[in-house]
């Protein structure tokens, strides 16, 4: 009985990589809205070259990827939802159209926080807003 009930979980489509992956970034971003990472050793946050120059960069990259990664949540688990109404098994098609929008929202959210990040701090990880041609005025 319990392997009949664990097949009919694992391959239902409600148990797609949409929905899964939507409620990951819900539940991350609201972790570190709530706890960020204290330092850049912490063993979870946003980890790239730019988001570990200083903590001031580190900090930024966080608070931005938690914002992104909550408004990535809020398009995976409707669309994932949609996806187990609109098929009844799952199929190829099914795995694909599940599949590519976590992809695309995982590059996404990368992308556009190393944005941020050159927009808002410069190579030394230092803010923008505080130089006016070449002379710190912070």
């Amino acid at each position: 009985m319990p392997r009949f009930f664990m097949n009919s979980i694992i391959h239902s489509p409600f148990c797609n990589a949409s929905l899964l992956a939507g409620l990951l970034f819900l539940f991350m971003g609201f972790m570190i809205r709530k706890f960020p990472p204290r330092s850049m050793k912490a063993w979870y946050g946003y980890r790239t070259f730019s988001s570990t120059i200083n903590e001031k960069t580190w900090h930024e990259a966080n608070q931005y990827a938690a914002y992104l990664s909550r408004c990535m949540a809020y398009i995976l688990i409707p669309f994932g939802l949609l996806m187990a109404f609109l098929f009844k098994t799952q199929t190829d098609a099914f795995l694909y159209l599940t599949i590519c929008p976590v992809i695309f929202c995982a590059l996404l959210m990368t992308g556009m926080t190393e944005w941020h990040l050159l927009q808002v701090f410069d190579e030394d990880g230092e803010r923008k807003e505080n130089k006016k041609d070449g002379v710190d005025i912070g």
